[in-house]
């Protein structure tokens, strides 16, 4: 189910084109209109307002300095021992290998790039509608 409260979204990317295309369509998504969304340069900085806000979603690259996509999907789902929240990957890398890593490493979706609006706004609409069904429900 989507929060009560308006969302809280992370958007982390090296390149501000980047970063600002996904909160443009993001804000085209119902559910996230309203979302406070906030943005990261890497992954070591979307890792350190993770560690003091939690967030209803985050959208990441994979190849960036400091902290790559893979690797913060892997410290949050572990050190900071988060499961809940959706991460979904978006890379040029786009082999059947590089798509199985960022999903072995607990992405909950991986989005090959160039970067398309309505790909990206499948992929959240078809996550939130799998959140919509009440459990058990057939799929």
């Amino acid at each position: 189910m989507p929060p009560a409260t308006e969302p809280r979204v992370l958007v982390v990317d090296d390149s501000i084109v980047v970063r600002h295309i996904l909160v443009l369509t993001l804000r085209q998504i119902p559910e996230y209109m309203l979302a406070t969304i906030d943005e990261a340069g890497n992954g070591a900085i979307a890792l350190a307002r993770m560690r003091e806000q939690r967030y209803d979603l985050v959208l990441s690259d994979v190849r960036m300095p400091y902290l790559d996509g893979l690797e913060l999907v892997r410290q949050v789902r572990g050190e900071l021992r988060d499961a809940k929240t959706p991460i979904f990957l978006i890379s040029t890398l786009g082999s059947e290998e590089d798509v199985q890593r960022g999903l072995d490493a607990g992405a909950t979706a991986y989005i090959l790039k160039p970067l398309s609006p309505h790909v990206i706004m499948k992929a959240l609409e078809q996550y939130l509608a799998q959140q919509r069904q009440p459990r058990g429900a057939a799929r």
